[in-house]
């Protein structure tokens, strides 16, 4: 990276971090980065370009992070892994709901959704890679569509915690059930039952819902629009 474009992305950061997206224009980046807005738009694109170029990097140095670690995915690494990642959010609040907003744009961006997954994406990868090798997981199943499932509903958590319909705690704890529910889709046998175990005391960390496993079979009252529904 040029030092140009090294001091524009990190400016970018700076002024994201400090207002997020509302806070964020091209204007105030051209004059706060020294650089004239032609040279900007003939880099980047347009605003969003910046904002996914400010966000790629930011993961690529999340990626060299952990990378470093070269940890053995055992769950108990995912979990660690897990909660680090919402440690991060808090020191840099401003700028998670950007890259959490990002993920969910309406502008159709397919190389800047698989960038901002990459780091839930390898993460399942490797914790699953370990399991084909030991012989637990099913023969018979998409496992990289399950993969890009997990990415989705991942995001879908991390935007809950954006948007406060959970705190840091249940966001942790929602996403190890996140995890662990993609994961004893692919296993089978006793480590499959393992998971099972894990993901219950996982629902019991979280606190039941009023109904727990007890859901209704009453489709009657369903369809009459009277829901069982549970604390989430």
């Amino acid at each position: 990276m040029t030092e140009r474009r090294a001091r524009i992305i990190a400016r970018a950061h700076e002024i994201l971090g400090e207002g997020g997206v509302q806070g964020f224009t091209i204007e105030r980046l051209c004059r706060e980065a020294d650089v004239a807005p032609r040279t900007l738009y003939r880099l980047y694109g347009d605003k969003e370009g910046v904002i996914f170029a400010t966000v790629a990097e930011r993961l690529c140095e999340v990626r060299a992070h952990i990378a470093r670690r070269r940890k053995v995915y055992t769950i108990e690494v995912v979990f660690d892994e897990l909660d680090w990642m919402v440690s991060e959010m808090y020191r840099d609040l401003l700028y998670a709901r950007t890259v959490i907003d990002f993920f969910f744009s309406s502008v159709p961006r397919p190389a800047a959704i698989r960038e901002l997954g990459s780091v839930a994406y390898n993460r399942f990868r490797n914790w699953m890679d370990r399991e084909i090798l030991a012989g637990n997981t099913c023969s018979n199943l998409d496992l990289e569509r399950i993969a890009q499932e997990l990415v989705a509903t991942e995001f879908v958590i991390y935007h809950r915690w954006a948007v406060e319909a959970i705190d840091g705690p249940a966001c942790r704890l929602e996403l190890h059930a996140n995890f662990l529910k993609s994961a004893i889709l692919v296993l089978e046998g006793e480590e499959r039952r393992r998971y099972v175990d894990l993901l219950a005391e996982t629902h019991r960390a979280l606190g039941l819902s009023p109904i727990g496993a007890a859901a209704s079979t009453n489709r009657a009252e369903r369809d009459d629009g009277i829901h069982f529904t549970g604390k989430a």
